[in-house]
C-alpha cells in the first residue's frame, strides 16, 4: 500500500497483504496487521521458534492459535539475497506492509549490468519472503506463479513472475535457520481503490472487473488447487471457533456463533451442489488498482488491475462474490452500495437465484471471519492497536446486516442495483 500494489501470493493464514501501498486509517478490515520492531505498519510476529508454533503434520497446514510465522528478516540481509538470486545491485530498498510474509519494494542500479533479468522493469520489484507455514507448500506456491502468467496472457494487469538465476520462479532459501519460499515480482504503478473517493460508478467498475477476472480464471487449472486449503476460505469458517476467545464481547461472540452455525446450515450444507472454480479469494479495497484520466473528475477512476493472488482457492463464485461485497460495503460505510457492485457483476457474469439467496450468509460469514481474526491478532501483539482501526466500522455492519436487515437486505440490494442502472446519468 503505497505506491502501489504488486503482491500476491501468501496463502492461507492470512496473507500478505496489498503490500505495497502505506496504509491509511480505513486500511484493512479483515486480516488484521501485526507489528514488530521493523517498518511502520509492518505486522510482525516475533516471538517464539517457528518451527516449534507451525505444525508439521503431513497434509493441508492450517494456522493454529498461537502460531507466529512471520520470517525473521532484517533488511540489510535483503540486498545480498537479491543480488545472489536476481543479479539485482540494489539503489533502494523498501519493507511494505504484509501480514505475515516480508515484502520489499526493490529499485536496481541501472548503472550496474544484469544479465540474469533480459526484461527489466524499470519501476522496480518486490521481493516476497514467505511465511513459514505457505513455504511448506511449494506447488501451491507454483500454482500461483502459473496462474500470474496465465493472466497476462488474457490481459488481465496483475503483478509478473520474474525467474531467478536458475531460472526458476521462485526458491526456497534458508534464512535465519527456517526455510522460506523467495520470489520476485515486477511492481506495477497506481493508486488503490482504498486511496480515492468511492463512487457509485466505481463500485459498479469494481463489480465488472471481478466478473471478467473471474471468467478468466474459469479455464485454469492447477492440481495444487484441488487439495489446497486456508483458514481464509469460506468453507473454513467453522474453524473460526477455535478463535473466538479472542472476543471480550460476550454479545460479539454470540453474534458470530449464530453466523457460523447459519452458515453451517444454509450454505456449506449444500456446497457440494455448487460449481466450483478458481477464485481471487480477497477481491478488496487494497487490492484494486485504479487509474484516473487527465479530466481530474472524481469519477474519472477507471479500475486497471487487481493484486494480491495469494488467497486464490477453488470455491463457488457466490464465495467470491459475498467476499468482494463485504469489502466493497466496507469501504462505502453502506450495506445498500453491495447492490450496485452486485449489478456491475452481474452486467457480466450470472448469478442464479438459488444463489443469490446463499450471499448474505457468504458476506455475513466473512465480517465474522475478518472481525475474529482482527481481535485474534490483537491478542498476539497487544500493543498493535493498528490491527483494530477498522473494527468498530465493521462490526456496526455485521450488526446492521445480520440483527436489523438480514430479512430485507436482498430486496434492499435488487432496489439499490435497480436504481443506478436505470439513472440517467451514471
Amino acid at each position: 500500500m503505497e505506491q502501489w500494489n504488486n503482491v500476491e501470493l501468501t496463502s492461507i493464514t492470512k496473507k500478505s497483504y496489498t503490500l505495497n501501498h502505506d496504509y491509511d486509517d480505513a486500511a484493512k478490515p479483515n486480516k488484521a496487521n501485526d507489528t514488530d520492531s521493523t517498518p511502520q505498519n509492518s505486522n510482525g510476529n516475533s516471538n517464539g521458534n517457528v518451527n516449534d508454533q507451525v505444525a508439521s503434520s503431513d497434509g493441508d497446514k492450517v494456522l493454529q492459535p498461537g502460531s507466529d510465522i512471520k520470517p525473521k528478516m532484517r533488511p540489510e540481509d535483503v540486498e545480498p539475497l537479491v543480488r545472489r538470486l536476481y543479479g539485482i545491485t540494489v539503489s533502494e530498498l523498501k519493507e511494505l506492509i504484509s501480514y505475515d510474509d516480508r515484502n520489499y519494494l526493490i529499485k536496481e542500479d541501472c548503472n550496474v549490468k544484469n544479465p540474469l533479468i533480459v526484461t527489466h522493469c524499470p519501476l522496480g520489484y518486490v521481493l516476497k519472503i514467505l511465511n513459514a507455514l505457505d513455504s511448506k507448500k511449494e506447488e501451491f506456491v507454483d500454482a500461483q506463479n502459473q496462474l500470474l502468467l496465465y493472466l497476462s496472457k488474457q490481459q488481465v494487469k496483475c503483478p509478473r513472475p520474474i525467474a531467478n538465476a536458475r531460472g526458476k520462479y521462485y526458491s526456497v532459501e534458508q534464512l535465519n535457520g527456517n526455510a522460506h519460499v523467495v520470489r520476485l515480482l515486477d511492481f506495477i504503478p497506481g493508486k488503490m481503490f482504498h486511496e480515492v473517493e468511492v463512487t457509485k460508478n466505481l463500485l459498479f467498475q469494481c463489480g465488472e472487473y471481478l466478473a471478467k477476472l473471474d471468467r478468466a480464471l474459469k479455464n485454469f487449472t492447477h492440481k495444487a488447487y484441488d487439495t489446497h486449503k486456508t483458514l481464509w476460505m469460506l468453507q473454513s469458517v467453522p474453524q473460526l471457533r477455535d478463535f473466538l476467545y479472542a472476543l471480550q464481547d460476550h454479545q460479539r461472540k454470540a453474534l458470530c456463533e449464530e453466523i457460523i452455525e447459519a452458515f453451517e446450515s444454509k450454505v456449506l450444507s449444500v456446497l457440494s451442489t455448487l460449481e466450483l472454480q478458481i477464485i481471487h479469494g480477497d477481491y478488496n479495497e487494497q487490492n484494486i488498482l485504479v487509474s484516473s484520466s487527465k479530466d481530474g473528475s472524481l469519477d474519472s477512476y477507471r479500475v486497471t488491475g487487481v493484486i494480491d493472488f495469494g488467497d486464490t482457492n477453488r470455491s463457488p463464485l457466490i464465495f467470491e462474490l459475498g467476499i468482494a461485497m463485504s469489502y466493497m460495503m466496507l469501504q462505502a460505510k453502506d450495506l445498500a452500495s453491495g447492490g450496485i457492485f452486485l449489478a456491475g457483476y452481474t452486467s457480466i457474469q450470472s448469478i442464479s437465484a438459488t444463489e443469490r439467496s446463499y450471499l448474505k450468509y457468504c458476506v455475513a460469514a466473512r465480517l465474522a471471519q475478518s472481525l475474529v481474526m482482527g481481535a485474534y491478532t490483537h491478542t498476539l501483539h497487544p500493543g498493535n492497536d493498528y490491527v483494530l482501526v477498522t473494527q468498530a466500522q465493521g462490526w456496526i455492519l455485521l450488526e446492521q446486516l445480520w440483527r436489523d436487515s438480514f430479512e430485507s437486505i436482498d430486496e434492499l440490494w435488487q432496489t439499490t442495483a435497480h436504481q443506478y442502472l436505470t439513472q440517467s446519468n451514471k
